[in-house]
């Protein structure tokens, strides 16, 4: 009997890599394994571009060791001029600065630098040992890092300015016990004198300096009918065991010098040093966040500024009217303040969306919502989102308002309730790409860096190969497409000696601005030119203008010079580096061709690849190249086998091709797809291809068809 044959057509090859399906269960439009290719949203799989430095790319004045630590981020409105974008790129403990507009990216970074061992925190090992964290206010940056004293730095016309924030917060500590503050004491020790003078006793005009009474409420409830403070009329009062309110004091924060604003000696506590420093910062609801202590006491303590105007609001992290005042001691709306999670260690990423700041820490997620939409420092709510907690700050990445970040156990996203806005995670990895995940080594995850391309809705994970000695190198790169929810990975190949290499990324919109100077001149002619005391008056201006096309643009550093420069994924002679072979591969799984049953054979396969070439290179003499051209190849596996068979072309051009030499820019061929119709073997119940590229070419994949012929016989 004959064989029954059908058809089977394949052109949405774009889901993805999934590594958690079975034999039996592989979902259509997935690969079991793939490598280095580009899933395009109209259903192609076309082959990555290679690495290659920018055109007309300029190397740093800096160099860069094995050994340095690289962090990017992003400074946005720049001095307060809307247009005005810069990288910072943290090599060490130094900061270098990129303008995000002009061409060649590489050549635009600005003189001035800020030395960050400057502000180090004694004690700690160094402000080269830790990345920063950067958020932006008013113009300003702020600068963040465990072994640094938090910064803001402004700009002006080629100038940064940095200081050194001081944080303050009120003391609503109290320092002796307790459980007797409901009682009088003759004769109170220091502490019971410190508590009392911070509830307003002997603080101010006209508070008595009795500090033997109960501090169950404040001193004014003792006011005779003059206003004047009179002890019988206080001992009138009574208020049970409830604590009057304290924090007259205002503190430095990491000292807490309470002998000093006091004046008292011999208090238990005089000074309460915190020997950490802040991890985290970011700016929500106009004002800063700082977070990511490490200390037990303040692990997870998070400060916010007041309302900041200027660069001097950033470390107020207090109300400003006395607690213990008695006219006017309300907490206002825009006031600093203190906020305690006691369950969170280690924070690690504070991230702001709408009206609500996320949490993230070691040990789960935690959202501070503003209520009716805005925070206000005497209005807020906390509550815990996930007990699943962030691997490490640079993992996190947000995409279209949406978080993602990698835990201990896999990959995760939040989706928010857009009634309540109270976010929900999600593991991400578990239905996809869990065991790819899992093969990272762990020391290779805590060195994660991601980035977000929001004009093609992509994330871009990048780590080092495992035992990689050079500290900030990335070779590999996940990629998770947005739109299509589908995983895929990427792999940089090393040149044999002195090889270049990525230490770092950033996104690059396609729009930058620039300052430029301006000759005055006087009302009657272009080329009368002001002068003051004999020198030229310029006026600076910013200029915004469009740059490049949108993209991820990679930190680079030469491999000969040990320099840094910046490229991308743009190179058309697909090779890294200009001459680093790399492999683009696509397995599809497991094909049944209908029943699990029978054997079957695909007599047939017919592809279509889009034509790629776009013109020639060369002369009439020395002969022509095209440009761009294309070579795929495909083969098949049966059943479970692990091998493929035979490997055959199915990027081959039909037609004949006529150079023009009036006119190489032009590739004469009739169809811009290209047909192949190729003959199978073999037999098997199931059946794999896979896709590869050849060295130095691209492809184009838009899919295929298979006869497939099923056997009567089993």
């Amino acid at each position: 009997m004959a064989q029954s044959l059908n058809q089977k057509a394949v052109n949405n090859f774009v889901r993805g890599l999934i590594t958690e399906a079975g034999e039996l269960t592989f979902p259509d439009g997935a690969s079991v394994d793939e490598l280095n290719c580009d899933l395009r949203r109209d259903g192609s799989r076309r082959r990555r571009l290679g690495v290659v430095y920018e055109e007309a790319n300029q190397l740093s004045t800096f160099t860069v060791s094995d050994t340095d630590l690289i962090a990017t981020g992003t400074w946005l409105n720049v001095g307060g001029s809307a247009d005005l974008e810069f990288l910072v790129v943290q090599k060490g403990s130094t900061l270098y600065f990129y303008n995000k507009g002009e061409l060649p990216y590489s050549a635009q970074q600005e003189a001035n630098s800020v030395d960050l061992s400057t502000y180090e925190q004694s004690g700690s090992a160094g402000a080269e040992t830790e990345k920063c964290q950067f958020t932006s206010l008013k113009g300003n940056l702020i600068v963040s890092s465990p072994a640094i004293n938090t910064i803001a730095i402004e700009y002006d016309a080629g100038t940064f300015t940095v200081t050194q924030l001081d944080f303050k917060v009120r003391d609503f500590e109290w320092q002796g016990d307790t459980s007797t503050y409901y009682e009088d004491e003759a004769s109170p020790s220091q502490d019971r004198k410190y508590d009392a003078q911070n509830a307003g006793w002997n603080t101010g005009s006209p508070a008595p300096s009795d500090l033997t009474k109960r501090l169950t409420h404040p001193w004014y409830s003792g006011k005779d009918a003059s206003g004047n403070y009179d002890a019988a009329e206080f001992d009138k009062v009574y208020q049970g065991t409830t604590l009057t309110g304290n924090g007259h004091y205002i503190l430095d924060f990491f000292t807490k010098d309470r002998g000093n604003a006091s004046g008292l000696t011999g208090l238990t506590k005089m000074t309460e040093p915190e020997t950490t420093r802040f991890r985290c910062v970011e700016s929500f609801a106009g004002r800063v966040f700082y977070a990511g202590l490490e200390s037990s006491r303040n692990a997870g303590t998070i400060l916010f500024s007041k309302l900041a105007d200027t660069i001097d609001d950033l470390g107020v992290c207090h109300q400003q009217n006395d607690p213990t005042g008695e006219d006017i001691s309300d907490l206002l709306a825009t006031d600093g303040g203190e906020i305690r999670i006691p369950d969170a260690v280690k924070i690690q990423k504070l991230y702001a969306f709408q009206n609500s700041l996320f949490v993230f820490a070691e040990n789960g997620v935690w959202q501070i919502t503003g209520l009716e939409g805005i925070f206000k420092a005497d209005a807020y709510s906390v509550n815990r989102v996930t007990r699943v907690g962030i691997l490490s700050p640079e993992t996190f990445i947000e995409a279209e308002g949406t978080p993602f970040w990698w835990s201990y156990y896999g990959i995760h996203t939040l989706q928010t309730d857009s009634v309540s806005g109270q976010g929900a995670e999600q593991n991400l990895s578990i239905p996809t790409i869990q065991t790819l995940w899992d093969e990272i080594p762990n020391a290779d995850k805590l060195k994660v860096t991601a980035a977000y391309d929001s004009i093609n809705k992509r994330i871009y994970w990048a780590y080092p190969n495992e035992d990689e000695t050079v500290v900030s190198k990335l070779n590999n790169f996940l990629i998770l497409d947005i739109p299509l929810q589908a995983f895929y990975p990427w792999k940089i190949s090393d040149q044999g000696t002195n090889t270049d290499c990525v230490v770092g990324m950033s996104f690059y919109t396609g729009y930058g601005a620039t300052e430029l100077e301006l000759d005055v001149t006087a009302n009657n002619g272009a080329d009368d030119v002001v002068l003051s005391n004999g020198d030229d008056v310029v006026n600076t201006r910013i200029s915004a203008f469009t740059t490049g096309d949108p993209a991820i643009i990679l930190i680079c550093r030469d491999g000969d010079t040990n320099k840094l420069t910046m490229g991308g994924f743009t190179g058309v002679g697909f090779l890294d580096w200009g001459d680093a072979n790399y492999i683009s591969f696509a397995e599809t799984g497991y094909d049944f061709i209908g029943d699990l049953v029978t054997k079957k054979s695909a007599p047939y396969i017919v592809t279509y690849c889009r034509l790629t070439e776009t013109g020639f290179t060369g002369t009439e003499q020395a002969g022509y190249e095209a440009v761009r051209p294309s070579s795929l190849t495909v083969a098949a596996s049966w059943d479970y086998n692990k091998t493929f068979g035979t490997a055959q072309q199915v990027y081959r051009h039909k037609f004949p091709i006529v150079v023009d030499p009036n006119n190489i820019d032009n590739f004469p061929y009739p169809e811009e797809v290209i047909t192949t119709r190729l003959k199978m073997r073999g037999t098997g119940r199931s059946m794999r291809l896979r896709y590869e590229s050849e060295q130095g070419k691209d492809f184009n994949l838009l899919g295929w068809g298979i006869i497939q012929g099923r056997n009567p016989r089993f």
